[in-house]
Parts: structure tokens; C-alpha cells; sequence
């Protein structure tokens, strides 16, 4: 009968192992590689969209400069999109700058988890810096823009 407890225990053992084993493993790499793969594609698309409402804010100006132009209007000086427009294209350009810091920042969340432990949660406090300060200074960038705008 000890033996038979012996036996039981032994296998037990190797069986709780061989679970734990499994924890400490790292994520698949095939997943890995596929989250990155949407990430990839789904910033891609944010910055596409973000892009063509830029172009749409700058040929909405271009053609309300060229009408003020011919019609001798005061909007601005010559060939100078008017203030609204100005600001639609800085917020046009926050808009996409700001999908360019998502983008990087989904894709590089989705490299972090490739890391375990400490290495991952440090990836991920990285990746989270480097997206506030692209968003900080797209921020900057489109209160300076505002701000010509206005005044």
C-alpha cells in the first residue's frame, strides 16, 4: 500500500509540473506575429482615413482661396486658405498625426506580448510613453496652428 501511495504522489507530482510548466511559457509566437499582422493593418487604416481628411481640408481651402482670390475677397492674403480653413487643416493634421502615434503605439503593445514578466510590463510602459509624447506634441503642434489661425 506505501508503495501504491509512493507510485500515486510520484505521478501527482509530475502531473502539477508538467500544468505549471505551461504557465511559465511564453505566448505563441505565431499569435504574436498575428496580433502584430492586425495591428499593422488596422493603424495602416486609421492613418488612411486620417490622410484623406487631411487632403479633403486642403483642397476645400486651396478652392475657397482661389475663390476668394478671383472674387478680390479680404479673407486672407493671396493664395492664403482662410482662418477656418486653416484651422480645419490643423485639426486635419492632429487628427492624423494622433493616428500615426495609435498605430505605432497598437503595434508596439502587440510586440510587447512576446515578453513575459517585468520585460513586458517595461515594453508596455515604453510603448505608453512613446504614444503621450507623439500625442503631446501633435497636441503642441495643433494649439500653434490654432493659434496662427486666429490671429
Amino acid at each position: 500500500m506505501n508503495n501504491r501511495k509512493l507510485c500515486f504522489l510520484v505521478v501527482a507530482a509530475a502531473l502539477s509540473t508538467a500544468a505549471l510548466s505551461g504557465c511559465n511559457r511564453g505566448p505563441d509566437p505565431a499569435k504574436v506575429r498575428e496580433d502584430v499582422a492586425k495591428a499593422q493593418a488596422d493603424g495602416q487604416k486609421k492613418i488612411a482615413d486620417a490622410q484623406a481628411k487631411l487632403e479633403k481640408a486642403n483642397a476645400e481651402a486651396k478652392k475657397d482661396a482661389t475663390v476668394d482670390n478671383a472674387n478680390g475677397a479680404a479673407n486672407g492674403a493671396p493664395g492664403t486658405p482662410p482662418n477656418g480653413d486653416q484651422k480645419k487643416i490643423a485639426d486635419a493634421q492632429y487628427d492624423l498625426d494622433k493616428a500615426r502615434a495609435e498605430a505605432a503605439y497598437d503595434v508596439a503593445k502587440a510586440n510587447c506580448e512576446a515578453q513575459a514578466g517585468d520585460g513586458k510590463k517595461a515594453c508596455e510602459d515604453q510603448a505608453k510613453a512613446q504614444y503621450d509624447s507623439a500625442v503631446a506634441a501633435a497636441k503642441q503642434k495643433n494649439d500653434a496652428a490654432n493659434q496662427r489661425a486666429s490671429g
